[in-house]
């Protein structure tokens, strides 16, 4: 028997049939497993804490149950910032004291205020969560301009000793908290100055802080953590359409000479990409196969909440799973109606909030997220597959066997779809503008 889900423009979330027509577009598997499923899950941000606190206790409860329990999206590998980022209240790190380059006033008394409450919250619905963590900007007073969006980190000893430590101080306060955090991304976003907090890298500063200060580290305070090379963004644009360096050159001179260094990659678990960096995913796993790699952040939209703008993440997700991804992420799980950061771009969320009447409305990038997260399970095994509707589909075995079939379309007109494996084998109608998932 074949379950089958699909949403389109407004509406979301319906059960749909499978039938056994013929068809001769189809999806078919070669009999490859690829990489292995790690989680789906958002980033816990100031603002969307605080503007579900606007929210009617059972409405705010069901956001929870929605997101983090079993029966809704069950996310179960989340990000967290450390210090301040673009949807933080307003601006600050873990130690702003000039010079207290032995962190002796490191705290994360904000976090207690905000974030660690957000996380406890879906721990209550989610046990196992994971969660990896990584800076916008250090200590102002670590960086060559004292402020949080402009700048770069300080070249001397000292600064860079004590920026090693700041990531294993903010592992062990989490974990104080029972809030285990399993991964250190470096830097988030390093080819970009922000208005927001933020701190740029090239690739051989990069380097050198992994081998000779924060993998050194790392190792001799024994935390259970993995560092990662992410939060990566780039290349923006292609060189040949009037700007920005070649796609090439993006990858050696950033990936690729932090991952070549021998001393450098010994530190490093994996790689994670967002925004721009789905330009050079491809090239890095096919040098480095070895690694595990990740999507960290997904793209944000203008705050309308589109359908198309669903679509697209869909395709973002497509591509990631396709160039072995183990794992895609969304950005904003809650924020006010209308979306705006600190710094004023509106952004899209998987839930908004009217902050003046409570009311909680689920948007479509949520039905999408939920169309592969309530179903692909952690262990589960990418599929290789074949046919015409191979470029529209992903395909998910669970470790039970179960297969998770998503497909979906922005033709304008329907088209139908068939699925063939030996003995299992169905097909639907796709419609124009939507998303599918169907389990056997």
């Amino acid at each position: 028997m074949v379950k089958h889900y699909f949403s389109e423009s407004r509406n979301y979330w319906k059960t749909g049939t499978a039938g056994c027509e013929a068809g001769e577009d189809t999806l078919e598997l070669t009999g490859v497993k690829k990489q292995e499923i790690t989680g789906f899950g958002g980033c816990f941000n100031e603002i969307a804490w605080n503007c579900l606190q606007k929210a009617e206790i059972n409405d705010r409860d069901s956001f929870f149950d929605e997101l983090f329990s079993e029966n809704g999206c069950d996310f179960n590998l989340c990000r967290v910032p450390i210090g301040a980022n673009d949807f933080s209240l307003d601006w600050y790190s873990c130690d702003e004291t000039e010079g207290d380059f032995e962190l002796t006033d490191f705290n994360i008394n904000r976090d207690k205020a905000y974030t660690i409450p957000y996380i406890k919250e879906a721990l209550k619905r989610q046990k196992d969560m994971r969660i990896f963590a990584s800076p916008w900007s250090p200590p102002t007073w670590m960086k060559t301009k004292k402020v949080y969006n402009y700048g770069v980190l300080k070249k001397d000893e000292a600064t860079r000793k004590a920026y090693a430590q700041y990531f294993i101080k903010f592992v062990e306060a989490y974990r104080k908290e029972g809030i285990p955090v399993r991964q250190i991304h470096v830097q988030n976003e390093p080819f970009a100055d922000q208005k927001f907090p933020s701190c740029m890298w090239t690739g051989t500063e990069l380097r050198d802080f992994i081998k000779c200060y924060l993998g050194p580290a790392v190792e001799k305070s024994g935390i259970d953590a993995e560092i990662w090379l992410g939060t990566i963004n780039g290349p923006f644009i292609d060189f040949m359409m009037g700007g920005g360096a070649p796609f090439s050159e993006y990858y050696d001179q950033f990936e690729n000479t932090i991952l070549s260094d021998k001393e450098a990659r010994k530190y490093i678990s994996g790689v994670g990409f967002q925004w721009g960096g789905k330009h050079s995913i491809a090239q890095t796993v096919l040098s480095y196969p070895e690694l595990h790699y990740m999507q960290t952040e997904s793209e944000c939209g203008d705050g309308q909440n589109s359908w198309e703008h669903a679509e697209y993440v869909y395709g973002l997700m497509w591509h990631y799973f396709y160039n072995q991804a183990e794992s895609y992420i969304y950005w904003n799980m809650a924020l006010p109606e209308g979306g705006i950061s600190t710094w004023g771009w509106p952004q899209n969320s998987l839930v908004t909030v009217n902050e003046d009447t409570g009311e909680v409305t689920y948007q479509p990038e949520f039905y999408v997220m939920k169309h592969l997260s309530h179903f692909v399970k952690r262990g589960a095994r990418v599929l290789e597959t074949k046919g015409r509707w191979a470029s529209n589909c992903i395909v998910f075995e669970n470790p039970d066997g179960q297969l998770v079939i998503l497909a979906g379309s922005n033709m304008g007109s329907g088209r139908k779809f068939r699925f063939e494996d030996g003995n299992r084998s169905f097909s639907a109608d796709i419609g124009s503008h939507s998303i599918h998932t169907f389990i056997i």
